[in-house]
């Protein structure tokens, strides 16, 4: 009997030294939801940096011990952890996590599970960048609520300034970080509260994007392709009058300015003749390509990970003489040392830009009867003609070239170490440094009207060095079920800049383009400029969790500005949040629908500093200014800038209350916000006399304040049945905005008094006269008059417009205009709905993006022009339908020619008169239009090959798709896109007015076709 238990006690030392011993563990990993092997699944030992992942087949080995614990792990499937207890061959399904409630949302200086936010934050799901070129502006527009794109100009619930309204992008810890290449892009979540922003300060007031990038992970060498090619037009043409319409039109408009004159023009006066004529807006645009491709390199192992992401694309717009090109390269690493990590992103891009000055309005207004080049004129064009005095925009855009070069070096290098566990200090060094270079040439031509003599050129030069310095303390520790990170920082950042410029004219040839080599010394002109800013912060934050039921934050930062003097130089931005998941009581342990319940809410501050430098003192201008003195030119200077030494921070409040739910077992997700942003203390230009004596400028004062409140809603729907995988996607958000006060302006006006911003009305507002209709007889006329019975409009006629006295003074002035549009929308949503079936021949994947736009108005400017019937220019076909009391049967008095004029009274067109006596042209409510409009902006249909065949091959992964952006637009309004942006890109005066100047109208949306290919290997 000793000898067994001696025997026993032996067997038992030996299976534990087996057990204690490393073993090879073998496996493989599958998806429970299609059976589909699950390549690059991480498979680690629990508490080490042992690991691995799988590989093409899905399968895994490693060595371990044979108690240890493996976690298993992929993006998008529930994590799991399996006890080995001496197992050595594993077979893991991992199961779609539908919700994610799990999944690490980076958050301002750090991250934060996406169960335990208490403020509004939205995570847009990378894949969705790749359905698309251009996908993350796509993204942000069609599926985050609370976020309007318009023309690529980004605004985060509402406008809160009169100034710049960009949002903060921050990348990979970055502030004003470059964004990466769609398909380099890991995530992206929109800070939109005061509680997620204000750890960002002065820079969050307008929300902030923070983008991660794709980073290198352990295992083999892992290279990626991501490339497409593209086409695309303007898909929507304002159709023009060809040259017989044309020519018939100015005849009549002669005709309805006085019947008895004979000066008509002989060119004109066959109108038949003329035909078809020329059409400019054909010969400035083309179809145009677009291309880029991605090429990314990673790899390392559990001490050092790589990636190298290199891109190359070009673009050209949608009208002659203009070209993109960019070469970028982004190098990424990080490594671990014990408690010690390191880690960089740095990015370079070289952008190269070559255009041409083309007047898209200007090509519009050409007179459709004469011909847009000449046998005879040693420049091949032909002027303006036949009462016309515009240059020729093919011309232009061919006698001129400018050349531009830009290199950006962006990106941050990082360093954290763990002193005690939970207890990390970071560095970072951000640096952004950029260089920019371009130079223009305008030949010596004397083309009709238009004459350029001598030749000219003009260069400049710019460079930027900006260095922001961060050291940070954060804690995180867990005691039971409370949960507190606690985060302490103090940054700095200081930005320098230097620009020199000079142009000279009459210069040797075009091939001698050097400012030395003028004919014309006196042509020279030189200039500099130099800048400087900085600021400091103080940051800290305190988040607490309870069990994951009672979740609170606290943030505060301290910004001190350059922008300011020192009396007014720092501003304090706190705020906090709380929010309580309702699904976690024991009281709704009885509701089995119900996956999660939380509601939330937030206050804060946040601040703006977005103004000239050096306001708080006075400048004084040298350049080209002088006086004589005793005959002899002198020197002088004039004061540029009046101070205000009491300019301080413009101050923005907000609030936020939301419920994020999950129900049926999380395939169906609902968010729903209520938000209040109150700015104070705007920061304004406001008007003083020139009799001051400043050239134009004026001081910057805090004078003004602006709300803006709204809703948003997101609903989600995602399950799968069998081997089809679906979702759908809905969203809707409203603002309204309104100006509260403006100090001692009485009103702001823009874009050619067509916006007024004032008290009690929104930002922009459009302004001018309301019409009444047509006068469809004298009496009508005669009746149009004040209490005295004079007439109201003496010079109009019979087909003219009628306005409206609004104040009632028996006058028709600037008096009687009023507001007559908003070009704010009363809500924006979007829909999408995305399709992918597995099967033995690979997976087809299908997505559908809709995006809207309701209740917004946009001011027509281009039809002031191409409606006005009241010069030789051209106009469109819609004057077709113009207004004439009667039938009119023209004998042309040059050619003898006979044209016929049928009465037409049933328009709203009015008549055609040279000279526009009644100002029908006035800028009235007659061009406001409905801008609203929905919109199919993606469609795209992609394959995927079945892993099993590409295995044999080496290749991981091997999908290629097609699709359109575009597609379809359902819209009243009757200009080229109803997405019309602000042609102000510093400020928000001007949103919704459409082609203002001779540049525009700008097309950021085209109908576009693209084919793309992506492969891992």
């Amino acid at each position: 009997m000793k000898a067994f238990y001696v025997f026993l006690t032996a067997l038992c030392l030996s299976v534990g030294v087996a057990w204690g011993q490393s073993q090879t563990i073998k496996g493989k990993v599958t998806s429970a939801t299609d059976g589909e092997s699950i390549i690059g699944a991480s498979v680690v030992v629990k508490g080490t940096t042992n690991g691995t992942i799988t590989d093409f087949e899905g399968n895994f080995k490693l060595s371990a011990d044979a108690r240890a614990t493996l976690v298993i792990s992929y993006v998008g499937y529930v994590t799991q952890e399996i006890a080995l207890n001496g197992q050595t061959l594993l077979d893991v399904t991992l199961k779609e996590d539908n919700q994610l409630l799990d999944d690490i949302v980076v958050i301002g200086y750090g991250t934060q599970k996406k169960a335990d936010l208490s403020s509004s934050i939205a995570v847009l799901d990378a894949k969705e960048l790749t359905k698309v070129p251009g996908g993350l502006s796509t993204g942000l527009q069609s599926s985050v609520t609370g976020v309007q794109v318009t023309d690529g100009k980004i605004r985060i619930r509402g406008v809160g300034s009169i100034n710049s309204t960009d949002p903060l992008y921050v990348v990979d810890g970055m502030i004003g970080g470059v964004t990466p290449d769609d398909s380099n892009i890991e995530s992206i979540q929109v800070l939109k509260d005061a509680a997620s922003c204000a750890i960002y300060g002065a820079r969050g007031a307008n929300g902030v994007i923070v983008i991660t990038t794709k980073r290198g992970k352990g295992g083999d060498v892992t290279i990626d392709y991501d490339g497409y090619v593209g086409w695309k037009w303007v898909n929507h043409n304002v159709d023009m009058l060809n040259g017989q319409e044309l020519a018939e039109l100015i005849n009549e408009s002669m005709y309805n300015a006085d019947p008895t004159r004979t000066d008509y023009l002989e060119a004109l006066s066959d109108p038949a003749s003329i035909g078809e004529g020329y059409n400019m807006w054909n010969e400035l645009k083309r179809t145009a390509f677009y291309q880029k491709h991605n090429l990314s390199v990673s790899g390392g192992n559990d001490k050092a990970t790589f990636r190298v992401n290199t891109t190359y694309s070009t673009d050209e717009p949608t009208f002659i003489r203009e070209d993109y090109e960019n070469f970028g390269i982004q190098f990424i690493s990080d490594y671990t040392k014990g408690r010690l990590k390191l880690g960089e992103t740095m990015t370079i891009n070289r952008n190269k830009h070559n255009w041409s000055d083309y007047y898209l309005q200007l090509g519009q207004k050409w007179s459709s009867t004469v011909p847009i080049y000449s046998d005879t004129d040693p420049s091949g064009y032909n002027g303006a003609g036949n009462g016309t005095d515009c240059s020729n925009p093919v011309a232009q855009a061919n006698m001129n070239w400018n050349k531009s070069e830009s290199t950006t070096i962006n990106g941050n290098v990082w360093a954290t170490f763990e002193f005690l566990p939970g207890l990390k200090y970071k560095f970072n060094l951000g640096i952004d440094m950029y260089r920019y270079m371009d130079e223009g040439y305008i030949e010596d031509y004397s083309i009709g009207y238009d004459t350029h003599s001598p030749d000219e050129y003009n260069m400049s030069s710019s460079r930027t060095n900006r260095f922001v310095y961060e050291n940070t303390l954060t804690y995180d520790q867990t005691f039971g079920k409370h949960s507190v990170n606690a985060l302490f920082g103090v940054t700095s950042e200081e930005t320098k800049g230097l620009g020199h410029n000079g142009g000279a004219r009459a210069m040797p040839s075009s091939d001698i383009l050097m400012l030395g080599s003028t004919q014309d010394d006196s042509s020279k002109v030189i200039g500099s400029s130099s800048s400087r800013s900085s600021m400091f912060s103080i940051l800290a934050r305190v988040l607490y969790s309870y069990d994951s039921k009672y979740m609170f934050t606290f943030n505060f930062r301290r910004d001190g500005s350059s922008n300011f003097g020192k009396s007014h130089r720092y501003g304090n931005f706190p705020s906090v949040s709380a929010a309580w998941r309702i699904s976690k009581e024991k009281f709704m342990e009885d509701f089995d629908w119900l996956s999660d319940l939380k509601i939330r809410g937030s206050w804060g501050m946040l601040g703006n500093s977005d103004i000239n430098p050096y306001q708080y003192q006075s400048t004084v201008s040298f350049s080209s200014i002088w006086y004589y003195l005793n005959g002899t030119k002198t020197t002088g200077a004039l004061p540029t800038t009046p101070s205000n030494p009491d300019v301080k921070w413009e101050t923005q409040y907000s609030t936020d209350f939301g419920i994020d739910l999950a129900v049926l077992d999380n395939r169906l997700t609902f968010t729903a916000d209520y938000y209040y942003k109150k700015t104070k203390d705007m920061l304004i230009e406001v008007p003083i006399s020139y009799t001051a004596g400043y050239m134009g400028t004026f001081p910057t004062l805090n004078a003004g304040s602006i709300e803006n409140k709204g809703f948003e809603f997101a609903l989600t729907y995602r399950d799968h049945k069998g081997d089809l995988d679906y979702s759908v996607s809905a969203n809707l958000s409203t603002v309204s905005n309104k100006v509260l006060d403006l100090g001692s302006n009485n009103a702001i006006y823009a874009a050619n008094s067509v916006t007024r911003t004032a008290v009690g009305n929104a930002i922009g507002q459009f302004w001018g006269y309301v019409t009444d209709g047509l006068f469809r007889s004298e009496s009508e006329i005669n009746a149009h008059c004040n209490t005295a019975g004079e007439l109201l409009q003496p010079n109009a006629g019979v087909g003219d417009i009628r306005f409206k006295d609004i104040n009632g003074d028996g006058q028709l002035t600037d008096d009687d205009k009023t507001y007559i549009g908003n070009p704010i929308p009363k809500f924006t949503y979007g829909l999408s709905a995305d399709l992918r079936y597995t099967g033995k021949f690979g997976t087809l994947d299908f997505a559908m993006i809709w995006q809207g736009s309701q209740g917004n108005d946009i001011f027509n400017y281009g039809r002031v022009d191409y409606e006005g019937m009241h010069h030789y220019y051209n106009n469109t076909k819609e004057t077709l339908n113009r207004f004439r009391a009667e039938d009119l049967t023209f004998v042309n008095p040059v050619s003898g020619v006979t044209t016929f004029y049928p009465k037409n009274t049933d328009t709203d067109m009015p008549r055609a008169v040279l000279g526009d006596p009644n100002q029908n042209r006035r800028l009235s409510d007659r061009y406001v239009e409905d801008g609203s409009y929905l919109r199919l902006k993606v469609l795209t249909l992609g394959y995927t090959l079945p892993k099993q065949l590409l295995s044999k091959y080496g290749i991981e992964k091997l999908r290629v798709y097609t699709g359109a952006k575009n597609l379809l637009t359902f819209t009243s309004y009757q200009g080229y896109d109803p997405e019309v942006g602000d042609q102000d890109s510093s400020g928000n005066l001007t949103r919704g007015v459409d082609g203002m100047s001779i540049y525009d109208p700008i097309f950021p949306n085209t109908r576009e076709f693209y084919v793309g290919f992506q492969l891992t290997f």
